[in-house]
């Protein structure tokens, strides 16, 4: 009875959320209107007053907490294979990124060559970028760190160092170190800085075009899609399942109306000859007419949108030199003009067909031939139809599958099932939306500890450092735990575990100024290899939504593994529309743009300093293969995303194949100590079995 009354009560407090959720729902949007034409106009009186500089648009929530002292900077680091070749690697930044430029002649990523400047609380960039010199950028550094030759043993603290310096504020907001080895037979390093929002509004700049990175083992299309998929149990990403059946859904209706359209087009507009000649007029009578005018209204449209992403483009690339004076209704009315001459329609073919069809000897003939198809379908070949039915109830019967692809029982048979799972999917969202304002809720406000730990004690600079630790095989931890993974546990479970013990060994090294808290407050996210070696496609498409664990700290054994593995289960459950806004925030600002900027900002120091960790797991197929655009092998490509606002600590956990690697970076304020987050992980992910 106990729990029956339990029940009940979290159903009205989830129907109590729920009905609040949708009473601010006029809220948000009133606020999100005042958002948007606040921000519009902000930029525009910018844009007056200040016509030498191209205001930022951008809303991500970096931009919003972005700071000159502390900078969203994206750090790098490249190890690569052979001798350190400066001259090679500065003529490809130069050849292939700097002065690259598309069919136009126009530059094609103006911004690395633009100061970025602060405006009224908004980021902009300099227009005129006749100062810039690439050897600004891209430095070669000294062999030598501190009266020592640069060895595996100081590049930690070599690259730290170079970490913590910033870029110069009357540069662009990119640098490339190169830092050779004294050894050639040893790799050396390249640390690539990048400010976010190079990333964020050079729309066709990747991540892998500022490596120069590729996969030269990178499959085909078709080979992508018959490889197998790899097990998803073993990292900390696919929280979410995609609705499977709702997708094959719409991919079927979409399939089905392109082909639709292809046939109509076949049918009305290929009236050509080989030889090129017209074999009858294009628009003898009313039926033809109008198909022609869908589809040059079709045509039309599609030409439009795809110059007007043609001409945003070319004015993003070239700035304020940009001019062009055609209008929308006269582009439009250009492209008809193009699309009526091609198909030779004007007001004499028109009124010829039309005059042609309205013919009483004609109209007796259309008749006539409609009442024939009609006949000639329902009851002369009604027989015949009724066969192929049968033909295909017995394929779809007896071999699960049919090649009458036209029949009503194929249809049937597709779409059915489809329909109802789709349904059932859906029944499935819609549960996730009620649950949704409660989960958020708890998630948010009633889950993370109120225990105060070391984090919340210091002041930061905005200076960023850094550590690494090497590369662990996973095999050898699978040899240890195979009686573990696989039926009660994960990899990613142990190699979180490792992370919370690490980060215990951490904040017990102040156990005289704050005790060490049983849980830690932080935010998750994923990023795939992708993210380094695709240059085509959503740049966003690689990055996993965000979700919020409460991670248990302590020296990592069975009970930490499987409480880690009870808690991502939850998260999984539980967290599903968090994770969704938060890739809806990637991609499309989608919550920053429901309030206005002083509010985010509230928002955003508020949970950063709840949640003053974040963890990345950057993760890769086995055994991936790097290649540098001038010829090189990269044996390993490290991310360190910096913390902002009151986050002071990032902690991003590299799995390529077998290879594990975890990669910190970390306030100024946070050193010495910070080291031994990297090397209690390399000593508990080598040496403890479960």
């Amino acid at each position: 009875m106990e729990s029956v009354w339990l029940e009940c009560v979290s159903f009205l407090k989830t129907l109590l959320c729920f009905i609040v959720a949708l009473m601010l729902m006029p809220l948000l949007l009133l606020s999100f209107l005042c958002a948007h034409f606040g921000n519009e106009l902000a930029n525009y009186l910018l844009s007056i007053k200040y016509p030498n500089l191209t205001i930022s648009k951008s809303k991500k929530i970096r931009t919003l907490i972005d700071t000159p002292k502390n900078a969203g900077i994206f750090h790098f680091l490249l190890q690569v294979e052979g001798p350190c070749e400066f001259e090679h690697i500065n003529r490809a930044y130069s050849t292939q990124l700097i002065e690259l430029k598309d069919k136009t002649g126009v530059l094609r990523y103006p911004m690395l060559r633009q100061q970025l400047v602060t405006c009224w609380g908004h980021y902009a960039w300099v227009n005129d970028s006749s100062g810039f010199n690439i050897n600004n950028h891209v430095l070669l550094s000294t062999p030598k760190y501190r009266g020592r030759a640069v060895s595996e043993s100081n590049i930690q603290e070599y690259v730290s160092e170079l970490a913590a310096k910033y870029i110069p504020s009357d540069l662009p907001q990119w640098q490339v170190t190169v830092i050779p080895n004294s050894d050639d037979t040893q790799p050396y390093y390249i640390l690539i800085k990048v400010h976010h929002l190079i990333i964020a509004e050079e729309q066709d700049l990747h991540v892998s075009e500022m490596l120069l990175l590729q996969d030269p083992e990178k499959k085909s299309f078709v080979d992508a899609l018959t490889a197998t998929t790899p097990a998803v149990s073993k990292q900390l990403s696919h929280f979410v399942r995609q609705p499977e059946h709702i997708s094959k859904l719409l991919q079927h209706v979409q399939h089905l109306i392109s082909c639709r359209w292809q046939q109509f087009i076949y049918e009305f507009e290929s009236l050509d000859t080989p030889d090129g000649v017209k074999s009858q007029p294009d628009a003898r009578n009313l039926s033809q007419l109008l198909s022609l005018s869908l589809i040059v209204l079709v045509n039309v449209s599609l030409s439009y949108w795809r110059q007007r992403a043609l001409r945003r483009k070319l004015k993003h690339r070239s700035g304020h030199s940009y001019r062009h004076d055609v209008g929308m209704l006269q582009t439009i009315y250009i492209l008809l003009v193009r699309e009526l001459e091609q198909r030779n329609l004007n007001w004499t073919v028109a009124r010829a067909a039309l005059t042609h069809s309205l013919q009483p000897l004609n109209m007796v003939k259309c008749w006539t031939r409609f009442i024939w198809h009609l006949l000639l379908h329902n009851f002369i070949l009604l027989p015949y139809y009724v066969y192929y039915e049968l033909l295909a109830l017995r394929d779809v019967l007896l071999r699960g599958q049919t090649s009458y692809s036209d029949t009503h029982c194929a249809r049937l048979y597709l779409y059915v099932p489809l329909l109802f799972y789709a349904q059932l999917e859906l029944v499935k969202i819609c549960y996730e939306l009620f649950m949704a304002p409660r989960n958020i809720y708890d998630v948010l406000f009633v889950q993370p500890t109120k225990e105060l730990n070391i984090l919340h004690q210091k002041s930061y600079a905005g200076r960023k450092i850094v550590s690494f630790s090497r590369s662990i095989d996973g095999s050898q931890l699978r040899e240890r735990h195979e009686h573990m993974f696989g039926q009660q546990l994960r990899e990613s479970d142990f190699s979180l575990a490792c992370l919370a013990g690490a980060v215990h060994d951490y904040f017990n090294t102040y156990t005289d100024k704050a005790a060490v808290p049983a849980l830690l407050n932080t935010t998750c996210r994923t990023i795939a290899q992708g993210y380094f070696t695709d240059r085509s496609g959503d740049k966003s498409s690689h990055i996993g939504g965000v979700i919020f664990l409460q991670l248990p700290l302590g020296p990592p054994d069975a009970l930490k593994a499987l409480q880690l593995h009870e808690i991502v289960e939850r998260i999984r459950k539980q967290q599903i529309m968090i994770y969704l806004a938060s890739i809806g925030q990637t991609k499309y600002s989608l919550l920053t743009s429901l309030l206005p900027h002083v509010l985010t900002k509230i928002f955003i120091n508020f949970f950063s300093y709840n949640f003053p960790v974040t963890i990345t797991e950057v993760y890769g197929p086995a055994d991936p293969q790097f290649q540098a655009a001038w010829g090189q092998r990269v044996q390993d490509v490290l991310l360190f995303r910096p913390p902002q606002s009151k986050t002071c600590l990032s902690l991003n956990l590299h799995r390529y194949g077998d290879r594990y690697r975890l990669a910190v970076m970390a306030d100024t304020h946070l050193a010495p100590d910070h080291t031994l987050l990297t090397r209690s992980f390399e000593r508990y992910m080598e040496t403890v079995a479960l």
